[in-house]
């Protein structure tokens, strides 16, 4: 289906200017809405974490990685994150790779990183699939649950429902950009628009901060 195709796309850092979540999100609504089974859901989108990950971390490790060098800045992907990005996974290895692979924010950052840093496909491949896997099934989980609400919601009040999801989405994109500043905000939206998944981001930036004060107090 072309939504699986985009979303690979989407998935691999192609600077598609929509938000991976909210495509995903409509798998699990159309799950609950019955327009589609939940094994091939699933499967879909097992295929977008195994195919999109491959795809990112291949063209880390050949030509493409000067080409982010290059225009990644424009995406927030500046040099400080890969090497930030590069020494975490150096120290924390696989489960570095794993849930940074997992976490809205550093998903692309990671996978280029992995591929950049020399590391193996057997050793890095695996925890960058468990992450990724994590990732998309969450958000099948979270449209099967919004899904019966949505639709009962628009049932009852369809422009009602469709202003409070638009404030509620366009409330969050403003909080995220002005926390994280405009390019790296940005970014961070487009890898994750709905409101847990940046909540998580949240939490995640917070320990990687206190680990860092941490690491430059010793």
């Amino acid at each position: 289906m072309p939504a699986v195709g985009l979303l690979i796309l989407m998935e691999a850092g192609l600077p598609i200017p929509i938000p991976d979540d909210l495509v995903m999100l409509a798998f699990g609504a159309q799950v609950a809405a019955g327009h589609l089974s939940w094994w091939v859901a699933l499967l879909a989108l097992e295929v977008v974490a195994v195919a999109s990950t491959v795809l990112l971390y291949v063209a880390a490790r050949g030509p493409g990685y000067g080409i982010v060098r290059r225009f990644g800045p424009m995406a927030g992907l500046t040099s400080e994150r890969l090497e930030h990005a590069q020494s975490i996974i150096e120290r924390r290895g696989r489960v570095a790779l794993a849930v940074g692979r997992g976490t809205p924010g550093l998903r692309t950052v990671t996978g280029i990183a992995a591929g950049s840093c020399g590391l193996r496909a057997r050793r890095a491949l695996p925890p960058l699939f468990l992450g990724a896997t994590v990732f998309v099934q969450l958000h099948l989980v979270l449209g099967l649950a919004i899904g019966p609400l949505a639709v009962e919601l628009f049932h009852r009040a369809a422009g009602v429902a469709v202003v409070l999801a638009v404030l509620l989405v366009a409330v969050a994109a403003v909080f995220w950009i002005l926390r994280r500043g405009r390019r790296r905000g940005a970014f961070a939206w487009k890898e994750a628009a709905c409101p847990v998944c940046l909540g998580l981001a949240a939490v995640t930036d917070r320990l990687g901060a206190r680990e860092t004060d941490d690491t430059t107090a010793q």
